[in-house]
């Protein structure tokens, strides 16, 4: 056997950590989200043990995803033809992932509770502070429809083909 130096384990593990990334549709959603819980956690400054829980638990859930798309990988290479066997085992690690995701959001959501009601509790009390969070969410949220509206048009475009190869 092949004796791999510990930088070429690094380099494939990095590479492997990243591909699944930047691959993987429900990995980056899952990141965004926890980056969301352990950015709101900061802002409502709760406690150092409670910000390390939500890490750990958004890093479980990207890990058990990652399993989760090495076993479907794996899975279609040993039985590429429709196998129902084959489905119930990723329907499982599907199973696994959701458990733990659901997991995380419930601990999450009830970490950030109370510090969230006592923020809203605040901003309420004051107008000012109320009507620039709302134009802050307003202006974000339509730059971010913009940006994603400019992202599809981009995809269109280099999807579609040229207008002399479209059936007429």
């Amino acid at each position: 056997m092949t004796k791999v130096s510990f930088r070429d384990s690094a380099i494939h593990a990095t590479r492997g950590l990243f591909g699944a990334i930047s691959t993987e549709r429900n990995i980056k959603i899952q990141l965004f989200i926890g980056a969301a819980l352990v950015f709101f956690a900061i802002l409502l400054e709760v406690s150092k043990v409670y910000i390390i829980t939500i890490i750990i638990l958004v890093f479980l859930v990207v890990i058990l995803e990652m399993f989760n798309r090495g076993f479907e990988k794996l899975i279609d290479l040993i039985s590429p033809e429709y196998n129902k066997e084959a489905g119930k085992i990723k329907d499982t690690m599907a199973g696994v992932v959701l458990a733990t995701f659901t997991l995380a959001v419930i601990v999450s959501f009830l970490i950030l509770y109370h510090p969230l009601m006592t923020f809203f509790r605040i901003v309420s009390e004051n107008t000012t502070t109320l009507a620039i969070m709302i134009l802050d969410i307003l202006i974000s949220s339509i730059i971010l429809l913009c940006y994603y509206i400019k992202k599809v048009n981009y995809r269109n475009r280099i999807n579609r083909k040229p207008f002399s190869h479209q059936q007429h």
